[in-house]
């Protein structure tokens, strides 16, 4: 779960151009120090995830403040003026947020062409895209339920999903409180009572449907701006309440203790909920009410007070940089290691802390404050201020959308390349290589990796609608090879996705005639009556699919002469004995009918993508990219122990396709084996079909 918080300061120091002159206003020290509290929770999740495991909840409090905040400006607005100037509000918060975000991301483009492998370009750069257009909350959802989004690291920018809510956030808002003011006037009603009411529904409608998606499919769920508009609303219905007279709680020692509630809840979930906290549903009520909390208290007086606190000068100045300070901090996590050549240690994050504090201090006084209140250039005129906006979106978005076809187009070269290798593939190319029967060795290969790093994600065990998604429960209609020949075996393929993974193997079996296939593969859903170690969409959908699974099997029975399964260990639920009696239970009603299963083990899963340690090359070590044999089967194969309470099943071993002498090469007979840390690649598992072959043909499979 990653997080990001965003700087909403009302107020800054003197600006350093001399053409700076800030607006009058309120000053809240309450306001600034819920920042600097949500900045130290998030940098401290993100710097060390384990000592403050909540610290994401820091978002949450930012979304609050906004909407309180923006809410009171433009409710104030309305009644002063019976309207709200769209173009200003828009250009105010361009020129407010615009600038830093933008010179952090064109560094960050820099950093990633200097720095970051190539293998990642395609992916960093479009989402650097989404970033530059404020929709990267979308990219991020889209990709959340997208199995085509190989695993791997998070983009430097990842983190502007937040950033690309809120602006979604002030693109409707406004109207919202426009149409408020439009249907006060109308029906000659309060203005106060008809925002209230129109806010408060699109807040509640948020709130149910977050409360829903959270349920239903968590991983859009976060970064949904649908899901999020409740926590900006609650906010806004604070900033409609208090400013109602006589709301406000009058004594300090009611405020006191609000005050110091609200803080000890933000701290509490900070500590007590952790990225397996189903969010942002119910639990994230708990910190937004705490926000809520501290601003209704505001800041109260007395020995008790947290207003000292609040008024401390380090709290403040942190408040100050805190927009800044998110800007800097995700980016120089992320490159930190392709910088270094290795994981952070402590001193270098201590270093890597103290170099981002400084950033954003220097882009506080050098970048934001100068163009938030200069008034050269015309750029207080709303109209000029959205053109140079409009100017330095489209050159952002050039340069990012360049990156991505520039990523795209050699993605596509060394796909190309590929395809000709396979097409008429040297000797020992690929499991070639690792024969148990007939192993051999070609040196050409030393120095060949097919496909490429730049191009191993894409290198797919398509087709894609062969596989159901996370959210799917109908089965597919995926069959190769003549079906309806009776001297052709029919064989089934079933499982998650690496099963799916074994699927060109299968292809080329149909696709010469030794066998035709019905595959039948679902996302995080092996083939077992247990539940799936996952979160509640994927089970729900899973047992709804495996339901249609027992069924479609029992119909056809009668035409199947196999059915071969496999799976992700690491989605098995319960202890290994368990884990292998609930494989069997699914298996043996199969078995009883007479048709034969095959479970194939697991393949290896590493820690850190193979394919970006491909990119530094293999000249100087051609093994270090490669993965110790004890260390890529973390999980016990528990698909052989559940072939031994099935009569009628059999287990087949691919290991030594994959490792031998106790090591898991990165590169086999000159092809890269992963397209991420625990997928196949295309390219490798059609290395693997005479072999797979073979094997299915010795547990007594007519193939």
């Amino acid at each position: 779960m990653t997080t990001l918080v965003r700087d909403r300061t009302s107020g800054t120091p003197a600006a350093p151009d001399g053409g700076a002159r800030r607006p009058p206003r309120t000053f809240r020290p309450e306001i600034q120090a819920l920042r600097a509290l949500a900045v130290a929770l998030v940098v401290l999740y993100h710097f060390w995830p384990g000592r403050l495991p909540g610290g994401y909840v820091g978002v949450d409090v930012f979304f609050v403040i906004s909407g309180f905040l923006i809410t009171g400006h433009l409710l104030r607005e309305a009644e002063s003026t019976g309207r709200v100037r769209l173009a200003r509000f828009w250009a105010r918060r361009a020129r407010r947020l615009l600038p830093a975000a933008y010179v952090v991301l064109a560094a960050t483009v820099v950093a990633t062409l200097l720095f970051a492998p190539q293998s990642l370009w395609q992916q960093w750069f479009r989402e650097t895209l989404g970033a530059t257009l404020y929709v990267e909350n979308w990219v991020l959802a889209g990709d959340a339920v997208d199995y085509l989004a190989a695993d791997g690291d998070p983009s430097p920018v990842q983190h502007y999903w937040s950033l690309s809510t809120e602006e979604q956030f002030y693109l409707v808002w406004p109207l919202l409180v426009l149409l408020g003011t439009a249907v006060a006037a109308r029906q000659a009603g309060t203005l106060r009572r008809t925002t209230t009411l129109l806010l408060g529904a699109a807040t509640a409608a948020s709130f149910a449907y977050s409360l829903w998606l959270t349920t239903a499919n968590p991983a859009p769920a976060y970064f949904a701006t649908t899901t999020r508009a409740w926590q900006f609303g609650a906010g806004a219905l604070l900033a409609l309440w208090l400013a109602r007279p006589g709301l406000r709680p009058t004594t300090d020692g009611v405020r006191t203790a609000l005050s110091w509630a609200g803080l000890a809840v933000l701290a509490g979930c900070a500590l007590a909920y952790t990225d397996s906290t189903p969010f942002p549903g119910t639990a994230a009520l708990v910190p937004v009410l705490g926000t809520v909390a501290v601003i209704a208290a505001g800041a109260p007086a007395g020995r008790l007070s947290p207003t000292p606190l609040f008024a401390w000068r380090p709290v403040q100045q942190t408040g100050e940089i805190s927009y800044a300070l998110y800007l800097w901090h995700w980016p120089a996590i992320v490159l930190a290691p392709f910088v270094l050549g290795r994981e952070a240690g402590l001193l270098e994050r201590m270093t890597l802390l103290a170099g981002v504090v400084l950033l954003a201090a220097a882009t506080k006084r050098w970048v934001e404050d100068p163009a938030r209140f200069t008034e050269r250039w015309g750029l207080q005129r709303p109209r000029r201020a959205l053109g140079v906006t409009a100017a330095a979106t489209a050159a952002l978005a050039l340069v990012a959308g360049g990156g991505v076809a520039v990523a795209q187009h050699r993605a596509q070269e060394q796909a190309a390349i590929a395809a000709r290798v396979v097409a008429d593939p040297p000797s020992c190319f690929g499991a070639e290589e690792m024969d148990p029967e007939h192993p051999c060795d070609n040196p050409a290969l030393d120095d060949v990796v097919v496909p490429a790093p730049v191009a191993v994600a894409d290198d797919v065990a398509g087709p894609r609608d062969c596989f159901v998604d996370v959210d799917g429960t109908a089965l597919a209609d995926c069959t190769f090879g003549p079906v309806d020949d009776p001297d052709v075996p029919h064989v089934v393929l079933v499982g998650d996705s690496h099963a799916r993974a074994l699927l060109p193997a299968f292809r080329q079996l149909a696709a010469e005639g030794r066998v035709s296939v019905t595959a039948h593969l679902k996302n995080s859903c092996a083939w077992t009556t247990g539940p799936v170690d996952a979160d509640g969409e994927r089970v729900r959908t899973c047992e709804e699919w495996r339901d249609k699974l027992e069924t479609w099997l029992e119909r056809h029975a009668g035409s199947t002469d196999a059915v071969v399964t496999t799976g992700s260990l690491k989605f098995l639920s319960g202890t290994p004995d368990r884990q292998a009696s609930d494989l069997a239970a699914a298996w043996r009603p199969v078995a009883e009918r007479g048709v034969p299963v095959v479970a194939l083990s697991d393949n290896p899963q590493h820690d850190e993508e193979p394919s970006q340690c491909l990119d530094g090359g293999l000249a100087a070590d051609p093994t270090r990219c490669d993965l110790p044999e004890d260390q890529a089967f973390p999980d016990p194969q528990v698909f052989e122990e559940a072939t031994e309470e099935v009569p009628g099943a059999s287990y087949v071993d691919l290991t030594p396709l994959y490792c031998r002498d106790d090591t898991c090469p990165a590169v086999i007979g000159g092809v890269n084996v992963y397209r991420d840390t625990h997928h196949l690649t295309a390219t490798y598992t059609r290395t693997m079909t005479p072999y797979l072959e073979r094997e299915l043909r010795d547990v007594g499979l007519r193939v």
